[in-house]
This record gives structure tokens, C-alpha cells and sequence, in this order.
């Protein structure tokens, strides 16, 4: 029997050119690899393809020496060529992507000479034994809620951090017969085997591409089958070593009625700006209620309080754009288990913002209870002065002109107030003292 590789892309990548699964066979070997390169990470199919190439070339089931070659890989993953996207918001998304490296799931198996099948697992990709009674034995997840539970995968910035350890991988090794099967899939066809098992004897029939193409059709529809890259491979125990692959025609794409370009909320066109509007209010409303709070503390706090106020609004505004902004695409929205480490990204950006808008309301009430003066302090009325006496303008300039003989500095111009008065009053004193 032949061994045969079932693949077909995703609706929303049209074109069978843009799937992430990779896998890699050793007939000489008998040696397999299957790998799912995640949407959220940078050139996740490169990086699925160099690590499953590489390990039926040199499989290994011990993981450190598993860990020390991928990690030697990356150096491949990091000087393979991509281009970017002539949309800048894209292009934009992309290189952000880049500095977080590539990310993957992984399987390599082999069958030995003692009629076994050593197994080496890390991610949501499992394994599937149907033996001669029809009984499936699932590996490393036997039920969809583990599989969905499964937050280990293959990072190149953490090989490089060496923050992947030998915890991440799961193994294990299955005796055979000549008359079992074994079906390897990624996870979206992984997860309807585990939750429907009689879906299996439905894959093993599939002989083409368009029995491939209605079986996801169907699945689609009906929503048991996750909208993602489809990979399996089938591997009879006793098999002729020749590989039959079942993938779309060069030619074949869905249909593009449902695409969406990736366009920042502030690029949106004018058909979209309801929710841009929605979008930008959400924006507003949140920035203008950081920039409340920290006004109210600002007045109170002292210089070191109010730069590290500064820090705090600064954050929150970078959270709140990277959250508003974030893109969005159909694959992120299907619960896919790999996209759950973008999730809780979110979340904690969401805590952070809670934990901060609580601070700031803690730090306000303290302010009031300081800023509140325990008694009430009367305000004293001053009684005014006399108020200047009136004269005319004559007696003004006669008193003006006394004052300049007197040695005052003061001008002749008949205008007589309050200051007048005052040095009027003095020169008088002077007089009566000199009596």
C-alpha cells in the first residue's frame, strides 16, 4: 500500500501557495515529519519546512540533541528570503511579526526494526494508530479539551533564549502490525477525529483531490471542521515505501468574494467608517479618561509622583493602540489553540489596564483624604481703611505743590488718591513732630 499525504489550505488563503503545514518523508528511513506553522507568528511555513526537513534527514528522539537541531536551524530560518508587502500597514504588521520570531507545532516519527513507532511530539499535532480491531489509539491527546489545553510549540526566539526545554515535548513508543495504520494530522483535522472518530474511515477513502476538497467542504458547512490549513498523512505499516500526494491543482484557488485586505482602522475606506467611528469613539473615550485621571493627579503629586504618572498614561495609550489596532482575520477568530499565547498577550494588557485605572483611583482618594483640611478655617474679613477723602482738583494741586517744596517726589497734576493721601498723611506727621 501506498502512503498518502492529504493536504488542502484554508478558505481565507484562496491559493494553496500561502499553506503553513509542511511535512517531510524519508522512505529509505521510514522516517516522518509533520509540522503547523502558526498564523501569528513571521514566515511560520519557512521555519515548519526547515524543521521538518531536518529531521528525517537526522531524526532523533532524544530532545535535547531534538533541541540543540532546531536551534541550530534557526540560523537557516533567519537567512531564508521574504519579502514584504507593498501595503505599508501590512509591511508594517510583518516586520513587527519579525522580531518574534517564528513559531510552529511538530511530529517526527519512525518505524524501527522491532515493529515499533518512535514518537516525538511538541504542540497541538497528533497521532493516530488504527489497528487491526478498528480501535484508535490517539497520541499525545486523546480528547479534544488536551489538545485544545496544549500551549507548547516550537519558538525560534525562545530555541535562541534557550527557554525550550525538554517539558515542551511529549514521546512515546506504539508496537504495530502489519495490518494497522497510522494517520498523522495537524490540529483543526486533528480536533474533528478526536471529537467524531468515524470522520477516520471517511479520510482513509479519500483517493483524490475532489473527494478531499467536498470532505472539508462538508465539514465547513457545518462547522465540525475548523477553517485551517488541512494536513494528514497516512501511513499503512506495511507500505511500499511509494508516496501518492492528494493537494489542489496548480491551477485551483476559492473563491475571492470574501476577502478582506488588512487595512488599519485609520486607513478604512468610506464604506467601512461606521466601525471606524465605533473604533476611534472607543479610542477617545478611553485615552480622554486616562488623560482625566492623570490631570487630577497631576495637580497634587510631587515631581518624582508625576513622572512616573507620565509613564503610566504613556503605557496605557501604547496598550490601548496596540490593542484597538490589532489585525484581525477570520483564523484568529476561530479559537484556534496556537493563536491562544496572542490571547493572552491581550488579556494581560487588559489586566494591566484595570490594575492601573485602580491605582490611579487609589492614588486620588489619597489625594482628597490630604487635600481635605480637617477644620474649617474662617475667613476674617478686613475691615478697609478709610476710604480717600475727596477734595478738588485745586486743593490737590496746592496740597501737590507743599509736597514738592517739602522734598516729595510727586507731580502737580490735581489727581489725588490713595497713595496721595498716604504721603499727605506722612509729610504731616513730619510736621507735627518738628513742633
Amino acid at each position: 500500500m501506498d502512503i498518502k499525504v492529504l493536504q488542502l489550505h484554508k478558505r481565507a488563503s484562496y491559493e494553496f501557495k500561502h499553506i503553513q503545514d509542511k511535512y517531510a518523508i524519508n522512505p529509505d528511513t521510514k522516517t516522518f515529519a509533520l509540522a503547523d506553522g502558526t498564523t501569528q507568528s513571521f514566515n511560520s511555513e519557512i521555519w515548519a519546512e526547515i524543521i521538518t526537513k531536518g529531521f528525517v534527514k537526522n531524526p532523533t528522539f532524544n530532545t535535547n540533541e531534538l533541541i540543540g537541531s532546531f536551534t541550530n536551524q534557526v540560523v537557516e530560518y533567519k537567512n531564508a528570503t521574504f519579502e514584504f508587502s507593498s501595503n505599508p500597514a501590512k509591511a508594517s504588521l510583518e516586520k513587527a511579526k519579525q522580531n518574534k520570531g517564528g513559531t510552529a507545532t511538530f511530529i517526527g516519527l519512525q518505524f524501527t526494526s522491532e515493529n515499533k513507532v518512535e514518537i516525538i511530539s511538541c504542540g497541538d499535532t497528533n497521532l493516530f494508530l488504527l489497528n487491526s480491531e478498528s480501535k484508535v489509539i490517539a497520541f499525545p491527546f486523546s480528547d479534544e479539551d488536551s489538545l485544545d489545553a496544549n500551549n507548547n510549540f516550537i519558538n525560534t526566539e525562545q530555541l535562541i533564549q534557550n527557554n525550550i526545554n525538554e517539558t515542551f515535548f511529549k514521546q512515546k513508543s506504539f508496537e504495530y502490525k502489519s495490518e494497522d495504520k497510522i494517520i498523522i494530522a495537524t490540529d483543526a483535522l486533528s480536533r474533528l477525529l478526536l471529537k467524531k472518530p468515524t470522520t477516520l474511515s471517511e479520510i482513509l477513502k479519500i483517493e483524490d483531490f475532489n473527494q478531499l476538497n467536498d470532505f472539508c467542504l462538508k465539514y465547513w458547512e457545518i462547522k465540525e471542521l475548523q477553517e485551517d490549513d488541512i494536513s494528514a498523512i497516512i501511513i499503512p505499516a506495511q507500505n511500499s515505501g511509494m508516496v501518492k500526494t492528494i493537494q489542489p491543482p496548480t491551477d485551483f484557488s476559492f473563491p475571492k468574494e470574501k476577502e478582506e485586505e488588512f487595512i488599519p482602522t485609520s486607513l478604512q475606506q468610506k464604506k467601512q467608517r461606521n466601525y471606524t467611528d465605533m473604533e476611534m469613539n472607543e479610542i477617545r473615550n478611553q485615552f480622554n479618561g486616562v488623560a482625566q485621571d492623570f490631570h487630577q493627579v497631576k495637580k497634587k503629586l510631587k515631581l518624582h509622583e508625576m513622572l512616573l504618572m507620565v509613564a503610566v498614561s504613556l503605557l496605557m495609550v501604547n496598550i490601548l493602540l496596540m490593542y484597538f489596532f490589532r489585525p484581525t482575520n477570520s483564523k484568529d477568530e476561530t479559537s484556534k489553540p496556537k493563536d491562544k499565547s496572542e490571547n493572552v498577550v491581550i488579556e494581560k494588557y487588559e489586566n494591566t489596564i484595570r490594575d492601573l485605572k485602580s491605582e490611579i483611583q487609589t492614588l486620588k482618594s489619597k489625594i482628597a483624604d490630604f487635600s481635605q483640611p480637617k477644620e474649617e478655617i474662617k475667613e476674617e474679613k478686613v475691615e478697609p481703611s478709610k476710604a480717600t477723602p475727596t477734595i478738588s482738583k485745586e486743593e490737590a494741586k496746592e496740597r501737590q505743590e507743599e509736597l514738592i517744596k517739602a522734598g516729595y517726589k510727586v507731580t502737580a497734576d490735581g489727581i489725588w488718591g490713595a497713595q496721595s493721601e498716604k504721603t499727605w498723611n506722612e509729610y504731616l506727621q513730619k510736621k507735627k513732630d518738628k513742633k
